[in-house]
């Protein structure tokens, strides 16, 4: 499956990074997560919509790039 590009809004610091990528890494269909401010890019067999949720739920903001 290929990788899942996002655009994140709202992230402000490391904190924030290590936050989002803690919560995508804690899912068991996740292999890969690289984040940034302003981006992820999520390897694994999960939807846009899935990792969205997840992003939202930590206070974030998040559509497909």
């Amino acid at each position: 499956m290929p990788a899942l590009e996002l655009k994140l809004m709202g992230l402000t610091c490391n904190g924030c990074v290590n936050k989002v990528t803690e919560a995508l890494m804690t899912l068991e269909s996740v292999n890969e997560v690289e984040v940034t401010q302003t981006s992820a890019r999520v390897e694994g067999n999960l939807t846009a919509e899935q990792a969205i949720e997840v992003i939202e739920n930590l206070g974030f903001e998040a559509e497909t790039a």
